[in-house]
């Protein structure tokens, strides 16, 4: 079962969210870009991982893909054989985040080619804290489409998903079953890199949100 709600949503009780961690999902290549690895791309003076974690915020990170500079602590990890899908990341990155992070009860899953979609975290959060009831939030940008790799789950409701033969699945396996909410969030925020014209955009966001500073003449 699947209901909407705004980005806006806050914990109903007062009460913080529950312990999270983050798995950030890179090693893909964009065929469309040559081949590159996205996520390496340049952005505003920031590499597009780079930009995803400044705006994470403090919570424990684990990236899954080969390492590069992150400009933060994060744990790395690949999945077991590597190119298994994002699924089978999913899973790798959360047995290594709980390897360090034992009492976790939320893991929130970014893809790591979406720039600014560090933004989204809070949100998600917030909103699976605001209803028991449900096992997951699922960003939503303005096409309305449920987005499983912006997303926040709960540890319990996909632990033992994780460990059934995880390689090769695709990413929409993760919320089968679940009951779940979408997070309406903005266009900028699930903007993914996948092409030139995707590039370009996330560039121009980039420029608007942190200008360049002025040149001496």
């Amino acid at each position: 079962m699947t209901t909407t709600g705004s980005a806006s949503g806050a914990a109903h009780d007062g009460a913080a969210p529950a312990p999270a961690l983050v798995v950030v999902l890179t090693g893909g290549t964009a065929r469309r870009l040559g081949g590159v690895d996205k996520t390496a791309l340049d952005v505003g003076g920031r590499s597009v991982l780079r930009r995803l974690l400044d705006e994470v915020g403090p919570l424990p990170v684990v990236v899954v893909g080969a390492p590069q500079d992150a400009g933060r602590d994060v744990r790395w990890t690949r999945e077991d054989p590597p190119g298994g899908g994002p699924f089978a990341g999913v899973a790798a990155g959360l047995a290594a985040g709980l390897a360090d992070h034992p009492s976790a009860q939320v893991v929130v899953v970014l893809a790591g080619d979406q720039p600014f979609a560090g933004r989204a975290v809070g949100p998600l959060r917030d909103a699976l804290h605001a209803d028991p009831d449900i096992d997951a939030t699922l960003a939503a940008g303005p096409d309305g489409r449920p987005q499983p790799l912006l997303a926040a789950y709960r540890v319990d409701a996909v632990r033992a998903r994780l460990s059934d033969s995880p390689h090769g699945r695709r990413a929409r396996d993760l919320t089968t079953g679940l009951t779940t909410r979408l997070v309406e969030v903005a266009a900028r925020t699930a903007l993914d890199v996948d092409d030139a014209d995707d590039l370009a955009t996330a560039r121009r966001h980039a420029a608007a949100v942190s200008p360049p500073p002025d040149r001496a003449p």
